[in-house]
């Protein structure tokens, strides 16, 4: 299990980030979670969309779609 694997490296301190997936949101999921997880969120409490949770993710998306840009794209397939 990757909690246990995670706790091994960082004891009970540890972020361990969701996004809106649906198998991150499933009853099970999200019951386990509340158990295994110190000061567990629960999924009516993330925040949708927000640049501060995922910063590394828009700068990312920002390089690929200038590099992408660079040149002509004539044909997709």
């Amino acid at each position: 299990m990757l909690l246990l694997d995670i706790r091994s490296v960082f004891g009970d301190y540890y972020v361990f980030q969701q996004d809106w997936t649906q198998a991150h949101r499933a009853r099970d999921t999200v019951t386990m979670l509340q158990r295994e997880t110190p000061e567990f969120i629960p999924p009516e409490m993330w925040p949708p969309n927000s640049p501060y949770l995922n910063s590394v993710d828009y700068s990312i998306w920002v390089m690929l779609q200038e590099r992408v840009h660079r040149s002509w794209i004539h044909d997709v397939s």
